[in-house]
Parts: C-alpha cells; sequence; structure tokens
C-alpha cells in the first residue's frame, strides 16, 4: 500500500495532469471554434462566395463532376474533349469523387475546404503537442497553419499532412495503431499519389530501409503495415494511369510527351524556394526562417552555457532545416536547365514534376515555428523571457497577418463588407444562369438538346460550358490525346502563328486546349462589354470537322462572316448580375 506521503504525491500528480489535460482540450475547442467562425462569410454568399479557380473551378470541379456522373459507367467522357478518355479527367482525391456523386459541387467543395481545415488544424495541434509539450505553442502553430491558402480540390494532400506525420510516429512508438491505420487509409483516399503521395511513400520505405539495417524492423512491424496499407490504396485507385503509362491500357499517346524541357537557373531557383516557396505551397515562412537562423546561430554562439534541452530542440531545429534545404534542391535541381538532358531522355515520365517534393515545406516550415517557440519559451530569467515573448510575438504577427493576407476566407470578408469589392465569384465564373440561356435559346430557335450538338468557348473558361453539362471539344486536361490536341492546333494556327508565346504556351505545354486570341493573349475570361475580337483567324473549317457545331462567345466578332460564323442573335445571353454576356455564332459553310 502507499504511504500517506505517497498517497498525496500521487493524487497530486493525477490532479495536476487532469488539469493538463483539461486546459489542453480548452484550448483545442477555442481553436476549432476559430476554425468555424471562419467558415461563416461562405455561408452567408453562398455560390457568390470568392474562391481561387485557377487549378480549381477552371480543371479540378469539373474532374471531380464527371468521374462522379460516370462513376460505374463509360471510360470514356462524352461531354469533355469531344469524347475523352476518363484518365484525361483524374480527380486529385479520389474518394471525394463520392462528395461530388451526393452533395451539390458547391457544397462538395465546402466541405472539402471545411473538413480539410479542421483536420489540418487538429493534426498541427497534436504534432506541436509532441514537439513542444507546450499547448499554447500548439494552438497558435496549428491555427496558423490551418488557414494557409492550400486548394481545397487537392483534399487532404496537403491540410492533412500534419497528422498523418503524428500516425507514423503513433505506429513507431506502437500506439494508437487502430486509429493511425485509419487515417493513413483516409489520407491516401483523399490525396494525390502524384501531387505528394510519391514523397511519403519514399520517405518512408527510406526509413524501412534504416530500420531493417538497424535490425530494429522486427519491432516496428506497425511500420511495415502502415506502409503497405498507403501503397496499395494509391496503387489501387490510380490503376488505371499506371496501366496508361505502361502501355497496358488506353492506347493513346499523351500529349505530355511534347512538354519542354526546359529550365532556369539552379542558383535563382534554390533560393526562390527556400525563401518564398512556390505557387501550390506558399506557406508565408519569412519570419519563421529568419527566427529559425537566429536561433541557430545564438546557440551555436552560446553553446556551452546551453542546457541539454535546447540543445536537443536546436539539434530538431536544424535537421528539419537540412530537410527543408535538401527538397529545395531536389526542386530546383528538377527545375532547372541542369536536369534538361536527363528529363528529355525520360519521354512521358519526364514531365513528372519531382520538384513537388516541396509540397510537404508548409508542414515542416510549421514545426520549425513550433520548436522555434518552444526554444524561446524555456527560459526562466525574467529578462530573457521577457526579450523571447517579444520575440515571439513579432514573428508570429508577421506570419499571422501574412497567413490572414492570402487565406481562403479573407477575399469573402471582403466582398460582405466592401461595396464596390469586384472579384469573380463561383457563380459568376461557372455563369449557370447565362449557360441556361444559351441551352434554351439552341433548343428553342436550333431544335437541338444538348446531347445533338458540340461547342466551343472563346474568351470563355471550357469550365463554364461543362460545368452546365455541354458537350465540349475543348477543355483542360493534363492527360489527353496528342493526337486531339494536334487536330486542334490546326484550329488555332492562324492565331498562334501571329504570337510567339501563344505558340510555345500551346506547343511546349498545351494542357489548355482552348481557342486562344492573339488580340487578348492569356486571357480566358472576358467580362461582358469590356472587349470585342476585331479580328479572329480561326480555321473554322477544321473545328468543324472535329464535330464542333457551335462557338459560345464571350465577345461580338466583328469579322465573324469572314471565318464562316454567323451570329445567331444580336442580343447576346446575359442577366443584369452576370460577368458574362454570350454571343452565340454557327459555324456555316
Amino acid at each position: 500500500m502507499l504511504s500517506k506521503y505517497d498517497r498525496n504525491g500521487f493524487y497530486s500528480n493525477i490532479m495536476k495532469t487532469n488539469r493538463l489535460v483539461l486546459k489542453t482540450s480548452h484550448l483545442f475547442l477555442l481553436g476549432i471554434l476559430v476554425v468555424l467562425l471562419s467558415f461563416l462569410p461562405f455561408l452567408l454568399l453562398g455560390m457568390d462566395s470568392i474562391v481561387p479557380y485557377h487549378d480549381q473551378l477552371d480543371g479540378e470541379i469539373i474532374a471531380y463532376i464527371y468521374r462522379a456522373k460516370y462513376l460505374f459507367g463509360e471510360e470514356i467522357i462524352p461531354e469533355f474533349l469531344n469524347g475523352a478518355s476518363s484518365n484525361a479527367l483524374t480527380p486529385p482525391a479520389p474518394l471525394a469523387v463520392l462528395l461530388f456523386k451526393v452533395f451539390e459541387p458547391f457544397s462538395a467543395y465546402l466541405i472539402l475546404q471545411f473538413g480539410g481545415q479542421l483536420v489540418a488544424f487538429a493534426g498541427m495541434f497534436l504534432l506541436a503537442m509532441k514537439l513542444s509539450g507546450n499547448k499554447w505553442n500548439a494552438l497558435v502553430v496549428a491555427l496558423l497553419y490551418a488557414f494557409l491558402p492550400f486548394l481545397p480540390v487537392y483534399g487532404l494532400s496537403q491540410y492533412g499532412m500534419p497528422l498523418l506525420l503524428v500516425c507514423i510516429l503513433e505506429l513507431y512508438r506502437r500506439k494508437h495503431k487502430a486509429f493511425s491505420y485509419a487515417y493513413i487509409a483516409l489520407y491516401t483516399a483523399m490525396s494525390s499519389l502524384v501531387l505528394c503521395g510519391f514523397v511519403w511513400l519514399a520517405g518512408w520505405a527510406i526509413l524501412l530501409v534504416i530500420l531493417c539495417l538497424r535490425k530494429a524492423l522486427k519491432s516496428c512491424l506497425d511500420m511495415l503495415w502502415g506502409f503497405l496499407l498507403m501503397l496499395g490504396i494509391y496503387l489501387l485507385e490510380n490503376l488505371s494511369l499506371l496501366l496508361q503509362i505502361l502501355g497496358l491500357k488506353d492506347s493513346y499517346v499523351s500529349h505530355k510527351i511534347e512538354y519542354a524541357t526546359t529550365g532556369g537557373s539552379f542558383p535563382a531557383s534554390f533560393l526562390e524556394q527556400l525563401l518564398h516557396g512556390g505557387e501550390h505551397y506558399l506557406d508565408r515562412h519569412e519570419a519563421i526562417l529568419a527566427l529559425s537562423l537566429l536561433l541557430l546561430a545564438g546557440v551555436l554562439l552560446l553553446y556551452r552555457k546551453c542546457d541539454k534541452e535546447t540543445l536537443r530542440r536546436a539539434k530538431w531545429l536544424l535537421m528539419d532545416l537540412a530537410l527543408i534545404c535538401f527538397f529545395c534542391f531536389i526542386a530546383a535541381f528538377w527545375q532547372s536547365s541542369n536536369s534538361f538532358t536527363l528529363r528529355s531522355s525520360l519521354g512521358t515520365l519526364g514531365a513528372f514534376q519531382i520538384g513537388r517534393v516541396m509540397w510537404l515545406a508548409p508542414t515542416l516550415w510549421y514545426v520549425a515555428l513550433s520548436i522555434c517557440l518552444s526554444i524561446l519559451w524555456m527560459h526562466r530569467s525574467t529578462l530573457l523571457r521577457y526579450l523571447s515573448y517579444g520575440l515571439s510575438l513579432i514573428v508570429l504577427g508577421i506570419t499571422g497577418i501574412l497567413c490572414l493576407k492570402h487565406s481562403l476566407v479573407k477575399p469573402c470578408i471582403q466582398e460582405l463588407l466592401l461595396a464596390d469589392y469586384e472579384t469573380i465569384s463561383w457563380s459568376d465564373y461557372y455563369a449557370s444562369d447565362v449557360m441556361a440561356q444559351v441551352e434554351n435559346f439552341l433548343l428553342e430557335q436550333e431544335g437541338l438538346t444538348k446531347e445533338e450538338y458540340r461547342v466551343a468557348s472563346l474568351g470563355i473558361d471550357p469550365a463554364s460550358t461543362l460545368y452546365h453539362g455541354f458537350y465540349c471539344v475543348d477543355g483542360y486536361s493534363n492527360n489527353y490525346d496528342l493526337n486531339y490536341k494536334k487536330a486542334f492546333r490546326t484550329v488555332i494556327a492562324p492565331e498562334l502563328e501571329r504570337n510567339a508565346w501563344l505558340a510555345d504556351y500551346y506547343d511546349n505545354w498545351g494542357n489548355r486546349c482552348y481557342l486562344f486570341s492573339s488580340e487578348i493573349p492569356g486571357y480566358f475570361n472576358i467580362e461582358k462589354g469590356s472587349f470585342w475580337y476585331n479580328d479572329l483567324q480561326l480555321d473554322t473549317g477544321a473545328l468543324k470537322a472535329l464535330g464542333c457545331d457551335y462557338i459560345l462567345s464571350a465577345a461580338y466578332i466583328v469579322n465573324a462572316a469572314d471565318t464562316h460564323l454567323q451570329l445567331l442573335s444580336q442580343e447576346p445571353c446575359q442577366t443584369p448580375e452576370s460577368y458574362y454576356a454570350i454571343y452565340i455564332y454557327k459555324i456555316v459553310p
């Protein structure tokens, strides 16, 4: 039995532990509440919400919609690119297709965003608690991470990384195995193999090899089963794509084979990756980098005076920064001219973007922030403690302002508060009301349903017509038939000859199989009343040969008759609130 004094100490420790758990739970719930409150502007605005349309509304949303529509049906999508293979529309989070099967697209999108942010907060909170043991540290780092501008269409690819790392650590410790296996399966099904999954698999495989060399694999079999679970799910959900790459299915040659393998300066690319990040991993880490370097320099100068715990955490920080630099090196090399020969020799595989290893960088940067804060908040001296708190507030303030400035919720708040705020919204972009007018006009005037004709879009993204169910000869895809790309090039060849940038854009990349115009290169969405085509040069005969019957143009075409286009109505399809005004042109002999 415990003595009187032992019992007092035992019960005292239990009470302290319970109070810590209670306080931590309260802060965790506070963070969840903050994230939930950020959903309010989206709920108030509905489909008038402002969402990033690049790589979301113009592509991935359409992939989800049509893969959901033909989930258990044909492997050909008749509405897309005149009947393209389903591999031409591969959603980045396969399990999320079910959301688009059950819910309307906008509702499914919000579930992806809100669910992703909640998982991001929870995962980073748990990870920061493991690193620092400080609940306030965990709260602020997790909130900052949850508001990074990740694109929701990528599912848990980035949002879910911190929690995935926690689960891998738990398997290593042989704890919480059921939850860890379940989340690894969820993460894999809700993320992309080609965007980030290959990095996790490679890193995990290296870790297993190290454990094997140390003869410790038998004691870490849970790690092996977790790896095999992730590998198996990725292989199953990407089976069709892998069979195509191996030449065992879908005999068409992907247009990726014509991707231009060019690059810039390695040093410049490395510094850009290290200092600022890239398009899909802008994590606003500038202040975190400065703080990390300052702390490491301080520890180095005061090495003999630092206690063991400070040195241990500084070692973690150094390892974290070293891993980030390693990823920056890989990305910079692959994107630079140094890798030109290697990438050119790989054919279609040369188009694979190994630089996506940097998708892990945001998680690593906010791990670094958590470690930095844990070092700063360890001081017992009053003066050093206040200096540390002051430095922490400066870094957190700068990082917080940058995160909120570029967060997904900021445009929606501006839309609610500013009467003159004009940015294209979900409803503006897809223009369902205008597209309904186009459909009704062709039904009433031409006597045709959508299944009986094909359209091409001019000055309006083909995603808008696809969203409404039109059968399109154009579209946005990173994996479609090379022969179709060449056939479509004949249509736009006169315009490509007039603009070298457009020619390079289409010939050396070609994901956007669009009707381009040299009069307005690079603009795919024209607001009503802002522009008209004076001298549009398209090979409408070649367009007709592709099966196209009508061009839906967001601007008036002055020389339409010269290109065998007949305007069916002088009055465009539009509403007082619509972003577009659509003119309907028929291709005539």
